[in-house]
């Protein structure tokens, strides 16, 4: 209504000056002796309602149009903050990751080198164990040699039938004596010791084995040579053997194939003077 009145105020101020305008051109006419026509100027006309409805919606679509730009600005700024929190957060993800990963890499590097210092200790290690491996087969083997060359004072014999308070030296000097009947005088000084091997088992049905130690070799030997003849053994099946280690023992039931047709001397079997060992 404000509006409509300033624009018929403004029509009237305009007709208003029109007719003042015409009537000093007329009057100075007048005095030139010329008339001149008066006339009106054409009243404008208000606006009609279908501009002022034309005019409402071009400004109302205006204002919507202001409000739908609002709306997406303000979505373009909401999305455009959660991006950035998005990227503040991505960010700081990188950020640990990379720290794990260097924290990882040092960690590995240490490990490294861990592996390394074991791996040189190991090779070291693994070098003295096979020293004393080696170190441990000599001295073995030197004390099988020395164990093996004491026995050869020794002899085991099987078959004698065992009883309470037995002297069993006693009776073995009376065996050899029958064995090897040209050292028999001999054998009351060189044949040392003699006993029963283990404990003695109640209700046995076999009697332990004898060990005897002489104090001669060469009345050792002898006995051995000739208990493998002596008929006085096989009447009463006793049984002469020597006395060999365990490693000796060994080696020959892995020549025995061989060890046959040939002799053994020690852990070794002869064939044609050619002297075999289990290792070869």
């Amino acid at each position: 209504m404000e509006a409509d009145r300033r624009v018929q105020g403004a029509m009237h101020s305009y007709a208003k000056k029109s007719l003042d305008a015409a009537f000093k051109g007329n009057d100075a006419a007048n005095t030139s002796g010329s008339k001149i026509p008066l006339t009106l100027p054409e009243t404008p006309k208000p606006p009609s309602k279908k501009s002022k409805i034309v005019d409402r919606v071009g400004s109302d679509n205006q204002t919507v149009s202001n409000v739908h730009l609002l709306e997406v600005l303000e979505r373009v700024e909401k999305m455009q903050a959660e991006f950035l929190t998005r990227m503040q957060s991505l960010e700081t993800t990188v950020k640990d990751n990379t720290n794990s990963l260097n924290s990882v890499t040092e960690a590995l590097e240490f490990m490294n080198n861990q592996v390394e210092e074991i791996t040189d200790k190991v090779s070291s290690l693994q070098n003295r164990v096979e020293s004393l491996e080696k170190e441990n087969r000599v001295l073995r083997d030197k004390c099988d040699e020395l164990d093996a060359y004491k026995r050869r004072w020794n002899l085991r014999v099987a078959g004698i039938q065992e009883q309470r308070g037995e002297d069993v030296r006693k009776i073995l000097i009376d065996l050899f004596s029958k064995v090897s009947p040209e050292i028999a005088d001999q054998l009351i000084y060189t044949l040392d010791v003699a006993h029963r091997l283990g404990p003695r088992s109640e209700g046995a049905r076999s009697s332990r084995r004898i060990i005897v130690q002489f104090l001669s070799r060469n009345v050792r030997d002898q006995i051995w040579r000739d208990a493998r003849t002596a008929a006085v053994l096989k009447e009463r099946k006793i049984r002469i053997f020597e006395d060999l280690t365990q490693s000796t023992k060994d080696a020959r039931n892995k020549l025995w194939p061989l060890g046959k047709r040939a002799g053994f001397r020690g852990p070794f079997a002869y064939i044609d003077g050619k002297r075999i060992s289990a290792k070869d």
